[in-house]
């Protein structure tokens, strides 16, 4: 987040909603990016079925199947985003439906790192074989599945571009610049299992295939770590001081700060200090005020403000051990 961005939000956060709201804004670029990906994705899906059908080459197989995940998963992700938006049933989710898409990302993880483990398993047997003979090589296929590459060049130019907008951007840029490599491989080996030596194709499918379950793995593990509460980054912490310190005269100390992960989103603790002699009125207002400013901020879904007027005592929400 830019400090220009931040002193906005400090200062006028109606304003910063009327920003993003104008078509030219960052939000266009998002949702772009985001359709682009999905018709994209399930185009690419398309073409690599064809191109691994009629070659047979296990590298494309491999493609074929993450591309496949990918198309299914961007379909999927995109509808358990908007259906966590409108669960809003205060009784049965109180704290929002956030961690669906955390719970999706997860099960499509498994889903794909199956996938390419069976496809592990077959290179291995076809290195294992005593059936040495070159694949097939297709000039369609290979059309095909360079058609799908530059699709996905295309998406990560364009993520790239507009990646600073938005961190959706930043990672599906970093997603499809990885898939550019993979499929980039991917062509060569199956190429070159047909022209030159047979064990390229299925010694290249290994390896993409260990690079996908490894790169996955990380997936599944940022997500869990999410899931599971991580505190925000050092940076996040020193962005909303700086909004809390500019929010009122009023506000004499920021006495802790804590930001954790609830799913994709955060949620926002602050511990401030006025002074003893205020009213009711003036600590509730201040207190709300800053509270709803917070939760105007992209990426925070829920902030807590909490008054006291002193910073000497002990931490709160602390069990005696």
């Amino acid at each position: 987040m830019h400090i220009n961005r931040l002193i906005q939000v400090a200062e006028d956060p109606a304003a910063t909603r009327l920003l993003d709201d104008r078509p030219d804004a960052s939000a266009f670029h998002v949702k772009a990016a985001i359709n682009f990906s999905i018709y994209g994705t399930i185009l690419v899906a398309v073409l690599q079925i064809y191109a691994a059908a009629t070659t047979r080459s296990l590298s494309l197989f491999v493609t074929m199947a993450e591309s496949c995940c990918e198309a299914v998963s961007n379909i999927g992700l995109d509808y358990l985003h908007r259906k966590s938006r409108k669960l809003s049933d205060s009784t049965r989710w109180p704290a929002g439906a956030g961690r669906l898409c955390n719970a999706g990302n997860i099960c499509f993880a498994f889903a794909l790192m199956a996938v390419s483990l069976v496809l592990v398993v077959e290179s291995i047997r076809a290195l294992a074989s005593s059936e040495h003979e070159l694949g097939r090589f297709e000039v369609a296929a290979i059309i095909a599945a360079a058609s799908g590459f530059g699709i996905k060049l295309f998406l990560a130019v364009y993520c790239f571009v507009f990646r600073k907008h938005s961190s959706q951007l930043q990672m599906l840029w970093e997603d499809n610049r990885n898939d550019c490599f993979e499929y980039g491989f991917a062509i060569f080996t199956s190429a070159a299992g047909a022209k030159l030596k047979w064990w390229v194709d299925p010694a290249g499918a290994m390896l993409i295939a260990c690079i996908i379950i490894v790169t996955w793995i990380g997936t599944v593990r940022s997500e869990f770590l999410e899931l599971c509460g991580l505190g925000a980054s050092p940076r996040v912490v020193q962005e909303i001081v700086f909004l809390t310190l500019r929010h009122s005269d009023l506000i004499l100390q920021v006495d802790t700060v804590h930001a954790y992960h609830w799913g994709e989103d955060l949620f926002v603790e602050v511990d401030i200090v006025m002074a003893p002699e205020r009213s009711l009125r003036e600590v509730h207002d201040v207190s709300q005020g800053l509270q709803d400013k917070l939760e105007t901020v992209e990426g925070f879904s829920r902030a807590f403000v909490h008054v006291d007027y002193e910073a000497s005592h002990m931490p709160e929400h602390r069990k005696t051990r």
